[in-house]
């Protein structure tokens, strides 16, 4: 059986380049001029996913970044959080040795560190002081709604109790 070579040329080039540019291209017919139109078509294709293929390490930068942002935010949320449930009994905290530094507010979210030089080292460097603010964050986040849970948890029995407890200890009892 005869193959015409343009004409597979043309249901390759069209396979491609639905792929890329999705099934709302228009391929025209099948002549001269159209297939010249798709062989353009498709070195602007080639063209794109090189550029993405070289840009793909400093995406994956950007990315992580975000990531590490995203979880400073989050810890900030839960400082809020926790703050609010231990305010509902401050004294109780304060009076079993909670520290009170943790409950000065937190007004804003932390801001993304930005990248000195807009590169994939650049971002390395603005991800690794982010995730130092985020786990600085986190752990500030646990400890608050650790020291919550705790009180709550307890029935009012025992929170008396380790209330006293408290006040014995400090008094030297």
């Amino acid at each position: 059986m005869y193959a015409n070579p343009e004409r597979n040329e043309y249901e390759a080039l069209v396979g491609r380049l639905r792929k890329f540019y999705g099934n709302g291209l228009e391929v025209g017919g099948y002549s001269h001029n159209d297939l010249l139109r798709l062989r353009q078509l498709d070195a602007k294709r080639e063209a794109a996913e090189a550029e993405a293929k070289a840009a793909q390490p400093l995406n994956e930068a950007i990315k992580q970044h975000s990531r590490e942002h995203s979880r400073a935010v989050t810890a900030w949320q839960q400082i809020g959080t926790g703050q609010a449930r231990i305010a509902d009994n401050k004294r109780a905290h304060q009076i079993l040795g909670f520290d009170m530094a943790l409950l000065e507010p937190i007004t804003a979210p932390p801001s993304a560190v930005e990248p000195s030089v807009r590169s994939v080292e650049g971002y390395d460097e603005a991800t690794a002081e982010m995730s130092q603010i985020a786990t600085a964050l986190e752990s500030k986040a646990r400890k608050i709604n650790s020291a919550a849970s705790q009180w709550e948890q307890y029935t009012p029995d025992q929170q008396n109790r380790a209330l006293i407890l408290a006040l014995a200890d400090r008094l030297g009892v």
